[in-house]
């Protein structure tokens, strides 16, 4: 009798195993696969360097591409059925991630990176491309500034195409100096400009605010949508106050050819010129 519950129990047991690798971490695994995915495209650097990807623990760069969310039936035999009890299941090991391995080899100058997608527990992670990067600091304003841009456009210029949307959203913005009059961009020769000259003045005494303006390729050649704000000397604190659809003649005679820092600066050096000329 105890012999036969031992053999019902092991099958059991089997199973409790297999379940539990099934949700354990594949991250050793995913590494040995860029490991190889790596040292195949990287020949052309010299063995030590080889080496130091043969033999190192490399970086890891995760970003969620989309959560996992299992399918729900709200329906069973063209029966409707309540699901108002049920939980959803929360299973974060099962996240779309994209996952980077970097190796930094010395002396090299920059960094060799896998890049791969697969689950958050790295279970069917697999390499797509390899890249060698030069990492930059995040320009922090930059990137604020960015993402507000992208969500006026998003929000307010919704009669761009989904192309130009996408583009939007995900390609960068070329940061440009601009003067635009915001008044005589609404094209409005006979309406009561009363409160919109007041908020202009209202920026007036504002003497450290500059015009910066976000701009991004239309799908027309000839086009550009431009996103425009006030910020001081950086692109810290800027907002989005106007969106436009603009030829790129008119963007090119609303753009600051010469920012005022340099001409001063101009003005300065070609004063202490004359100055060291005088007998």
């Amino acid at each position: 009798m105890r012999k036969c519950r031992i053999a019902i129990l092991l099958p059991a047991l089997l199973l409790l195993v297999v379940c539990a690798a099934c949700r354990s971490d594949h991250t050793d695994y995913a590494v040995e696969k860029a490991r190889a995915y790596a040292l195949e495209r990287t020949k052309d650097l010299t063995e030590p360097q080889r080496n130091f990807i043969r033999y190192t623990m490399p970086e890891i760069w995760e970003d969620e591409i989309f959560p996992y969310e299992p399918m729900k039936f709200e329906e069973y035999a063209h029966l409707p059925r309540n699901l108002e009890d049920d939980k959803p299941i929360k299973a974060p090991y099962h996240d779309y991630m994209a996952a980077s391995f970097v190796w930094n080899p010395p002396g090299l100058g920059h960094s060799v990176v896998v890049i791969g997608s697969g689950e958050r527990s790295m279970h069917f992670w697999e390499p797509l491309k390899l890249v060698y990067k030069t990492l930059q600091p995040i320009d922090k304003a930059y990137e604020n500034a960015r993402k507000a841009a992208i969500m006026y456009v998003m929000n307010n210029m919704l009669y761009l195409t989904r192309t130009e949307r996408n583009r939007v959203r995900f390609s960068e913005a070329e940061v440009m100096r601009t003067d635009f009059n915001m008044k005589y961009m609404q094209n409005r020769d006979e309406a009561d400009d009363t409160a919109w000259e007041s908020y202009l003045k209202s920026l007036a005494p504002q003497k450290d605010n500059v015009q910066y303006s976000l701009v991004w390729k239309a799908d027309d050649p000839n086009h550009f949508i431009v996103i425009t704000g006030f910020a001081g000397d950086t692109l810290s604190g800027w907002s989005p106050l106007s969106g436009m659809y603009l030829t790129k003649a008119r963007l090119e005679r609303f753009t600051v050819k010469n920012p005022p820092q340099q001409e001063e600066k101009t003005e300065s050096a070609d004063t202490q010129k004359q100055e060291t000329e005088k007998p």
